[in-house]
């Protein structure tokens, strides 16, 4: 399974103690993605959508919901590196499936956006909803510019290029949970 962000250019940062956290985060949406009826239900909206993007997005930040909301029930802490890397690879699944069922190819750019998308959103909710305070929205910002395409962000931005306009640096939520078995 291949997420969205190049394994080639940077293997995932995930903590060695957290390796199992996100193996079980991604087994479990995978198993979510693969259920007939859902994926069925999500292969229908994204086909249908007006904006495959948007829907790719929306597809996943659905999945990562289901597994934040029965992380939060069982009061499984979740490192944020197993959110960001576990929803990217997640991602990529939704866009897999959506593919192989006819949507035309997404291209680099189109999944990048997917994800910024999705992690936008995310953010604006977990702000909104108080489960993230400016501090943590600060301190997942410097995170994101750990990821293989935070570190891109942050070198065109060096080098005196714009910074992609539509694009913010991936960032995790704040310290969500994980049920071991979705």
């Amino acid at each position: 399974m291949d997420g969205l962000l190049n394994q080639k250019q940077a293997e995932p940062q995930i903590d060695p103690k957290d390796q199992e956290q996100h193996d079980i985060f991604v087994a479990n949406g995978v198993t979510i993605i693969h259920n007939e009826k859902t994926s069925d239900m999500l292969i229908k909206q994204i086909l249908k959508a007006e904006d495959k993007v948007e829907a790719v997005a929306n597809a996943t930040l659905n999945v990562v919901r289901k597994l934040e909301d029965s992380a939060t029930a069982n009061k499984i802490k979740l490192a944020n590196e197993v959110l960001i890397y576990g929803a990217n690879e997640l991602m990529g699944e939704i866009i897999a499936i959506a593919e192989a069922a006819g949507m035309e190819p997404m291209t680099d750019e189109e999944k990048e956006h997917a994800y910024s998308l999705a992690t936008s959103k995310y953010i604006d909710a977990a702000v909104k909803t108080g489960k993230i305070t400016p501090e943590q929205l600060q301190q997942m910002g410097e995170q994101a510019k750990q990821t293989p395409d935070g570190q891109k962000i942050v070198q065109q931005q060096s080098e005196g290029q714009p910074a992609m306009s539509e694009q913010a640096p991936p960032a995790p939520p704040a310290q969500p949970v994980m049920e071991q078995g979705v």
